[in-house]
């Protein structure tokens, strides 16, 4: 999967042909001598160093990062000529000791034991090295993070405080009003790529005082401003929230440990993330999934939220369907291609519609043969995948591609998909069924087109494909847009759930989008499923098929934030509804915290947009709007809040003290009030919010009961009580005979 908030942000596999560092005549002969446990794109970088050829790959690598046009599955670099590797290691084994990888130069060392790697910066001289160690299996990329959001339609200034549509069409503000449940007590995680203008949105008001910030994920933590609209949208649900929290992971690794940093580091209930790792597992759940889910089944009490994705227009997924043809691209000739269209009217391109000229876009191929991440054999079943700039296939119009080992753009304009291939390794770059690559369109170009070709093996017959885009609001393939899209399109994290038909909370609450005006219609770019495992093939799958429950519920998207920190406002994509559901549960949370499952309360709140009941691949359960608990009688419990002052408030003897109370719970029936001051000589009060005074210094604590016809609440606050010179009461009466006759000694020397 990738990491992105639901726009996209993509780039291309890089190969020593692109940056030119290699010849072609040589590229297959060193990349057969490198160690045999590197990742095949690792292997070319190992290659480029015994050959002293590094540094243009380098430099190019670090000019497409600089541009965002990094591709989810190429390897990173920084600048001290470190590449960023994942090193797996035996389940239940040891992983690589961390002292032997420092002293390989490693840096910024991370052990994830749930996807069973350490992850770590390792020069790229060492590679080899690292490969070598004992402990270690494999080495490979890591799977990166792109946002899902759609971009913003336009950047407008801030000009205040901002709220969401969302509040209303949810009924959040109108249960607040019923209830005085803000949220209290509860603490929630955002997981985007940056939270950046947090500051800016705090002095408005938008934002609380009170931000945690992940001291191990800080990848992301500037690089944009996501977040902070995410969190935006929390507040504006849960105004009354204990705390917000962020974390910028990169990878997959720094996901996991970001979930357990919430857990440890700031109790989170909730925590909602909006990124995607292209490149994980579609047809199962993969290391990562699998790695979410097992946080989910060990901590029962955090819910987790996940946007479902902006990928509805631009995915498709289907049963592999054979057309003859007669294609030679770079001296692989192939005679079978994959048929989009019918067996009489045959369609053997992909068209990709990219509405910004000159944008950078990738394409990701997957096919359900075993996901296997630990084995280091490539997939002996293989489809080679070629994009071209014109309905013509050609050498002259290839301009990405996928053959055998080689994952990368094409060599230049002119020359096409020239890399050196090997007949004995046209097979996947890699031991997953899975292929990727991309290209940068010319200027006055806003399509391409994309072909699959039968070369090797016999591979899995069912196929999903997702195309990505740097600039683009969305993507569009043809076929199946404009008709409605092909089902299928949610997947990582996203996808973790429970089969259809089962009544347990899911390990991830996956949330689409809809247009924030009624009859709030699926938005054409919000993912849809179910989610669909294990699809039988011809192949050599052996999965069991499963479909899964995704979405779980739509929120609205388009909505106003600040626009802090550059941010643009309205808020469009899936990213934007995730943090709504995130918001409405924290007020469940707050509200009914024992008696009832949040997740089923916003399923009874929950309705389709479209008419039907019960869930479906579109909408989920629907919509929620919680205000609907209160009307059909689910109340929240009675509680109570003293909200000033504070508890453990330095309260001054002898001066006068309002105590401010909120009962909190449906006031259909008016609250009664019961104070008690801890001490006997203060009376219990029944106002709402009493004026005391406290005569004696000490510590105290101040009970408030709230009690209406669905019961009573209390709450407690501790406030010590400290003598005043002038509060002379508070000394009691032998200290006050003593401070009258120094008053009086004093006045007779002042004569």
């Amino acid at each position: 999967m990738s990491v992105i908030p639901k726009h996209i942000n993509v780039a291309f596999v890089i190969t020593l042909v692109l940056a030119g560092a290699i010849p072609h005549s040589t590229q297959a002969a060193l990349s057969a001598t490198a160690t045999p446990k590197l990742d095949k794109r690792l292997a070319l970088i190992a290659a480029a160093v015994r050959e002293q050829r590094a540094q243009p790959l380098m430099a190019a690598a670090l000019t497409r990062e600089i541009f965002r046009q990094i591709s989810p599955l190429e390897a990173r670099w920084n600048a001290a000529g470190q590449v960023q590797v994942y090193l797996h290691y035996a389940r239940n084994g040891n992983p690589p000791d961390s002292t032997e990888l420092a002293a390989l130069g490693a840096s910024d060392i991370v052990n994830s034991p749930g996807l069973g790697v350490v992850q770590a910066w390792i020069p790229a001289d060492k590679l080899e090295s690292a490969a070598a160690l004992a402990t270690v299996t494999r080495v490979s990329v890591p799977h990166y993070a792109i946002m899902r959001r759609s971009p913003p339609i336009a950047a407008l200034p801030r000009t205040g405080s901002i709220d969401t549509a969302g509040d209303q069409i949810l009924g959040a503000a109108q249960f607040r009003t019923a209830t005085g449940y803000t949220g209290q007590g509860i603490v929630v995680g955002v997981i985007s790529n940056g939270d950046s203008g947090v500051s800016a949105s705090q002095s408005t008001g938008d934002l609380p005082a009170n931000i945690w910030n992940d001291p191990n994920n800080s990848a992301w933590r500037t690089t944009g401003a996501e977040g902070t609209a995410m969190m935006e949208i929390v507040y504006d649900i849960a105004p009354g929230i204990k705390q917000l929290g962020f974390a910028g992971p990169g990878t997959t690794a720094d996901f996991l440990t970001a979930l357990n940093d919430f857990n440890t580091d700031i109790n989170a209930n909730i925590i909602v993330d909006d990124l995607g790792f292209p490149g994980e597992a579609m047809f199962t759940n993969g290391d990562f999934a699998n790695g979410v889910q097992q946080f989910a089944t060990a901590h029962p009490s955090i819910h987790l939220v996940t946007a479902a994705g902006n990928d509805g227009t631009a995915f498709w997924a289907g049963p592999w369907s054979s057309t003859p043809v007669n294609v030679t691209i770079n001296g692989v000739t192939y005679t079978q291609a994959l048929n989009f269209g019918t067996p009489t009217s045959p369609v053997t391109q992909l068209e990709i519609q990219d509405p910004q000229a000159g944008d950078s876009i990738a394409y990701l191929v997957e096919w359900d043969d075993p996901w296997d991440n630990t084995s280091t054999t490539n997939d002996p079943n293989d489809y080679d995948v070629v994009m071209y700039s014109t309905t013509t296939p050609s050498d002259a119009t290839a301009i990405a591609c996928n053959q055998g080992i080689n994952i990368g753009p094409a060599g230049s304009s002119t020359s096409g998909c020239n890399q050196t291939n090997n007949a004995s390794v046209l097979n996947t770059p890699g031991p997953l069924p899975v292929q990727g690559s991309g290209a940068t369109l010319a200027s006055n170009e806003t399509t391409a087109y994309l072909s699959v070709y039968l070369v090797a093996g016999n591979p899995g017959a069912n196929l999903k494909i997702l195309v990505l885009s740097n600039n683009a609001n969305r993507i569009t393939v043809t076929p199946p847009y404009p008709s409605p899209s092909i089902p299928g399109s949610i997947y990582g994290q996203s996808a973790v759930g429970m089969p259809v038909g089962s009544s347990l909370t899911p390990g991830e609450i996956t949330v689409g989008a809809v247009l924030p005006a009624g009859p709030y219609s699926i938005e054409d770019y919000s993912s849809l499923g179910p989610v669909q495992f294990g699809i039988p093939g011809t192949g050599t799958g052996t999965q069991i098929s499963e479909t899964i429950q995704k979405p779980d519920f739509v929120a609205p998207d388009c909505v106003n934030v600040t626009g802090a920190g550059g941010f643009g406002s309205p808020f469009c994509g899936t990213s934007a509804a995730a943090p709504h559901i995130a918001g409405l549960l924290a007020l469940l949370l707050s509200a009914y915290p024992i008696s009832d499952d949040p997740y089923t309360l916003l399923q009874n709140s929950a309705s389709q947009p479209v008419g039907g009941s019960g869930w479906n691949g579109t909408y989920g359960f629907g919509l929620p709007n919680i205000d609907t608990l209160l009307t059909s009688g689910t109340y929240p419990v009675t509680g109570a809040v003293i909200t000033s002052p504070a508890s453990g408030t330095t309260i001054m003897g002898g001066q006068s003290t309002t105590f401010l109370s909120g009962c909190l719970g449906y006031d259909g029936k008016a609250f009664s009030y019961l104070w008690n001051f801890g001490t006997s000589t203060i009376a219990d009060s029944t106002a709402q919010n009493p004026n005391v005074t406290f005569n004696t210094a000490g510590t105290y604590t101040v009970t408030l009961t709230c009690t209406n016809s669905m019961g009573s609440g209390t709450a407690t606050s501790t406030y010590t009580v400290t003598a005043s010179r002038f509060g002379a009461a508070s000394f009691g009466l032998p200290a006050l005979a003593i401070l009258a006759l120094m008053l009086l000694v004093t006045a007779r020397r002042r004569r």
